[in-house]
């Protein structure tokens, strides 16, 4: 099926060229698309690691939480947000 270009609203049908440019670039965004994933999910733990374990382990090192609290609550929100 053809595609079109659309100019001042009138369709322009894809050269030969624009149509292999345009399936070679569709074909790269879907080979990217679990590296997108894993990105989404690396950036989401982040802002939790961030909020909700960053003080766990500086307290830790002060003896000021047992032992073992900071890694519990790492895979805790590893648990939560699993890779795909």
């Amino acid at each position: 099926m053809p595609r079109y270009h659309n100019v001042n609203n009138v369709k322009i049908q894809f050269t030969p060229e624009e149509e292999k440019r345009y399936e070679e670039e569709e074909a790269a965004w879907f080979a990217g698309a679990d590296a997108r994933a894993a990105k989404a999910i690396q950036d989401e733990r982040r802002g939790y690691y961030e909020s909700e374990t960053d003080h766990l382990f500086f307290e830790e090192q002060r003896g000021e939480v047992p032992v073992g609290t900071w890694a519990a609550k790492v895979a805790e929100i590893k648990a939560r947000i699993p890779k795909p």
